[in-house]
């Protein structure tokens, strides 16, 4: 029995799907209660109602399985005070990992974040020796992970836990209900006029992903960080490309920094004024234009993690919005 946290998040509910139809492994799906569950739909797995950040909850949900995969957080960057992100991101992992020594599981895969990685360019990707940069101690959401993830490493080191970090890039893919990364997707399709911000990401199809993470119950080295990263590319192209997929010309208009620039530090004058916390801040905005590129040659290597196409990704994604009423 393999226990999945955040089952119902993107890569959450197509980890479960994958391993709904495998031998191997029997999927526990850990969902809050009242959850949309939407992207777990046609699914056959065990489903467990509960809260990440309650004991009792999480002995509970351990109890009977021999792998944890932890893909439960909070991902928001707004807002962006790390106190929003303690309960749900370090002190959840703390009681899996307590709950997964007391009962003996076999070996925990923790979902961590490229965020907790210093970032590369296009010629030359970021890897897993990049440390976690700075000034992103200013993101609760990066800032949270990164502590979770040194905390899972240190406590597998102590207690003698099996445990594996994978740290995906931008997922693309079926399945996401929220939606979350698809949001960047439905915005290019919805519009005809597209306004795009400078940068670009490592686009990974959510599945093979998912893949990837489950093979790190078996494969991989206890201990080791796997960037699971996939195709990247810049901003512009991205929208060029799922603009082209979806058959309809739109005008895509690159902005530059500057401009992102100028609504962060008016936003954040905003919130000096009116002491109300605003969804954008100069974090943000920096995580929004960087050149947010990683390689994924050791998860090739040693997770047996396949080629990303983003064509493909983005194929996937946009029949799932369309089967399911988010487009027309």
């Amino acid at each position: 029995m393999v226990l999945i946290t955040g089952a119902n998040g993107l890569l959450g509910a197509n980890v479960v799907a994958l391993l709904s139809k495998s031998n191997k492994f029997v999927p526990r799906a850990m969902v809050r209660r009242n959850a949309n569950l939407l992207s777990l739909e046609g699914v056959n797995c065990e489903l467990f109602e509960g809260d990440i950040t309650n004991p009792e909850d999480v002995n509970k949900a351990v109890e009977g399985c021999c792998y944890i995969i932890h893909c439960a957080a909070r991902t928001s960057q707004y807002p962006s005070s790390f106190e929003h992100y303690r309960e749900a991101n370090i002190n959840s992992t703390r009681l899996l990992l307590e709950a997964g020594r007391v009962k003996g599981v076999k070996r925990m895969v923790f979902v961590s974040s490229t965020n907790c990685f210093a970032n590369g360019s296009l010629q030359k990707p970021g890897t897993e020796e990049g440390g976690f940069m700075p000034w992103l101690k200013t993101s609760g959401y990066a800032f949270s992970k990164f502590i979770a993830q040194q905390e899972v490493l240190k406590y597998g080191e102590k207690y003698q836990l099996p445990v594996i970090v994978v740290a995906p890039g931008f997922l693309v893919g079926a399945r996401d209900a929220k939606p979350s990364s698809g949001k960047m997707i439905l915005y290019v399709l919805k519009n005809r006029i597209v306004f795009c911000p400078p940068g670009g990401k490592s686009f990974v199809d959510a599945e093979i992903a998912a893949q990837a993470t489950i093979n790190a119950l078996h494969k991989g080295k206890t201990g080791q960080k796997y960037l699971l990263a996939g195709e990247n590319m810049t901003l512009h192209d991205f929208f060029k490309l799922v603009s082209r997929l979806s058959g309809k010309r739109r005008l895509i208009i690159p902005l530059p920094m500057i401009f992102f620039k100028a609504i962060a530090i008016a936003f954040e004058s905003l919130e000096k004024l009116t002491g109300k916390p605003f969804p954008f801040n100069t974090t943000q905005q920096k995580l929004l234009c960087l050149d947010n590129y990683f390689s994924n040659c050791l998860a090739k290597k040693e997770l047996d993690m396949k080629f990303t196409r983003a064509d493909v990704a983005v194929k996937k994604s946009m029949d799932w919005f369309k089967h399911n009423g988010y487009i027309s």
